[in-house]
């Protein structure tokens, strides 16, 4: 250390013996009635978070989702329950008529059984797939050259290929 004096160097202040310390116990009641008291302060204050929100969440369920809607809105679904139920002309001109759902269901199933649909209502059974054959099989047999078709004579040319068929669902 140097002899220089420190800046931070401050002289310690000694008590006196007779001072002597603070000899009480501290106040267990108090404290204990502190730290009840806070933890009961704190479950109010999350149960009352806890019931405004739920107050708040059930109110705009029940706006949003439960409540009945508007006087128009029912208007318009009994305008469309009647519509499958009746016939009504479509246009002005009347020259369209619109049938109830239950007779347009019958009128074409009706249709279909006498083969008059517009689509075919007969199912069909797909081409099944065939695995493309590669150009030249690797260990091809003694004999053959590179590039030789099976069976092919020596010094032929082979066919051209047949071009692939297009992958199912592409056009």
């Amino acid at each position: 250390m140097s002899d220089a004096p420190d800046k931070y160097e401050h002289e310690i202040e000694k008590h006196k013996p007779e001072e002597g310390f603070d000899a009480t116990e501290p106040e267990a009641k108090s404290i204990w009635g502190f730290a009840i008291g806070s933890i009961v302060l704190l479950v109010l204050l999350i149960v009352a978070v806890q019931v405004y929100f739920q107050g708040i969440w059930d109110q705009a369920v029940y706006e949003k989702v439960l409540s009945v809607p508007g006087q128009e809105v029912g208007d318009l679904h009994n305008l469309e329950n009647w519509r499958l139920t009746h016939y009504e002309y479509t246009d002005p001109s009347k020259t369209t008529v619109r049938i109830p759902l239950d007779e347009a269901r019958k009128a074409f199933l009706d249709d279909a059984k006498a083969g008059k649909t517009f689509y075919p209502g007969k199912p069909t059974e797909p081409k099944p797939e065939v695995p493309d054959q590669p150009a030249a099989a690797p260990g091809a047999a003694p004999g053959q050259a590179p590039g030789q078709a099976p069976g092919q004579a020596p010094g032929q040319t082979p066919a051209p290929a047949a071009p692939a068929a297009p992958a199912a669902g592409k056009k």
